[in-house]
């Protein structure tokens, strides 16, 4: 079985979206999972009336809101599934997803930690074509040595995930994903395929647009995942972009 996981903070006019996406899965052999991080606007009820549809599989749980990384942890925790895929409550998913990612998961070697997909923004639904091809790699190879870039969509063996939580910092509530995918990339290989099944697009609230917003208010968890770049053998100009951002960091964390 797969964990769909939905972190969740104030999105009850987002989540409906996913909701159908979830309904339309011609594979229905999935739990979905919802860590509320606070929300107060409603949130709560929407998914109370879903579950008595009683069409997926949902468990729900509240939390005092304490930010993403520490809503994946609680999720982690609580997954019954084999594989956990992120998928946030602004997005949603194509009506094959949980097929395609049990397709891949069936012939992907045991010692490997999972697979990912390819992203697709909402505004190029239907207009990008796929190969179906596949790498087996690491979240900074696919990156500096194949040049594979734009959003990806990480699915996770939910084992593997539960050795390496997010780290729960006193007064911040971000930590960037990235900095445990690579963690996870030093000991483990993930299948990088040419399909996309993730559909998404920035709200003007969200993380990647108020970047520099988020980079203030949580310092140390920023400084964490730039620090652990400089550790990798990549070029010397991301290096230095790295470099600045880590000075950046150090220079809020000492401010705040």
């Amino acid at each position: 079985m797969i964990t769909i996981f939905t972190p969740a903070y104030n999105r009850k006019n987002t989540l409906p979206r996913l909701y159908e996406s979830l309904k339309r899965q011609s594979d229905k052999d999935f739990e979905w999972l919802i860590v509320d991080d606070g929300s107060k606007d409603g949130t709560d009820k929407l998914i109370e009336d879903y579950k008595k549809e009683n069409i997926l599989n949902i468990r729900y749980f509240y939390q005092e809101n304490g930010g993403k990384q520490r809503a994946v942890n609680n999720g982690v925790k609580k997954a019954e599934g084999d594989y956990f895929f992120i998928v946030d409550s602004d997005d949603y998913l194509s009506d094959d997803a949980v097929s395609m990612i049990k397709k891949y998961s069936a012939s992907l070697p045991e010692h490997f930690g999972g697979m990912v997909f390819r992203k697709i923004p909402i505004s190029q639904e239907g207009k990008i074509t796929f190969t179906e091809k596949y790498i087996d790699s690491n979240p900074i190879d696919i990156v500096f040595k194949y040049n594979i870039l734009g959003d990806k969509g990480e699915i996770f063996k939910t084992d593997i995930l539960r050795k390496f939580p997010f780290p729960e910092i006193s007064g911040e509530k971000f930590v960037p994903e990235g900095y445990i995918w690579n963690k996870i990339g030093k000991y483990y290989n993930l299948r990088y395929i040419d399909f996309g099944i993730y559909y998404f697009e920035y709200l003007e609230d969200g993380y990647t647009k108020n970047f520099k917003r988020d980079l203030k208010r949580n310092p140390q968890g920023f400084c964490l995942y730039y620090k652990d770049m400089l550790s990798y053998n990549i070029p010397i100009s991301a290096k230095l972009k790295f470099l600045l951002r880590y000075i950046q960091t150090k220079i809020y964390c000492i401010f705040n």
